[in-house]
């Protein structure tokens, strides 16, 4: 089928290619539905939504909302998402997009990946787990659902792993979110600092 391109669905069918900036949302796929009364949009075949520096890559594609700039997305099938910061893999996500802006999105798989960008190879950070929550606009990764973590040449598994990508701060089982103990604490020489709350204590992201 004939490839089309869109720039902020339902909004922006008059915007010239050449205007782009990295603050235009742009919209690209095989093929693609269009409910203009319910105000949803079915994207498939190597689907992409793309912003600067981020990407979000899929097969299939479902967006809800009136526009593009304040809608929902449901992604799935060998989906790939990309920020300055972070770069996940998944067989499924979710996605919302605020003001124009990506603000959060959810993935899942068996398992869901993670990576953060921008580090050397001696201090590479990833997580495995099956369900990550990214809030783009703190920074922070929640992993949950039999968790693999490795920083540098360290890693750990455990029941949750919420990770700041800006501090390089990791909290492990946070209190009130996991049943699980860790009970050793880990400095590596990367400078990453590791949080393991005593039952009962307070902690935040």
């Amino acid at each position: 089928m004939a490839r089309f391109l869109l720039l902020l669905l339902l909004g922006a069918a008059a915007v010239n290619a050449a205007e782009l900036t990295d603050q235009v949302l742009q919209v690209d796929a095989d093929d693609g539905e269009f409910d203009l009364r319910e105000a949803e949009q079915h994207l498939r075949g190597n689907v992409r939504i793309s912003q600067g520096a981020m990407s979000i890559v899929a097969q299939e594609a479902v967006g809800k909302g009136e526009s593009t700039d304040n809608s929902r997305w449901t992604f799935s099938r060998e989906v790939h998402l990309q920020t300055r910061d972070a770069d996940l893999r998944s067989s499924t996500a979710t996605a919302a997009f605020l003001n124009g802006q990506l603000t959060e999105a959810t993935v899942k798989g068996s398992p869901a990946e993670f990576e953060q960008r921008g580090v050397s190879a001696d201090k590479r950070i990833r997580g495995r787990a099956g369900q990550i929550d990214y809030d783009i606009a703190k920074g922070i990764v929640k992993l949950t659902s039999d968790v693999w973590f490795t920083y540098g040449s360290n890693e750990f598994r455990g029941d949750v792993v919420v990770y700041n990508v800006r501090d390089e701060k990791v909290i492990v089982n946070p209190a009130g979110q996991s049943n699980g103990r860790v009970n050793i604490r880990i400095r590596p020489q990367n400078g990453v600092k590791i949080e393991t709350p005593r039952s009962g204590s307070e902690s935040g992201a």
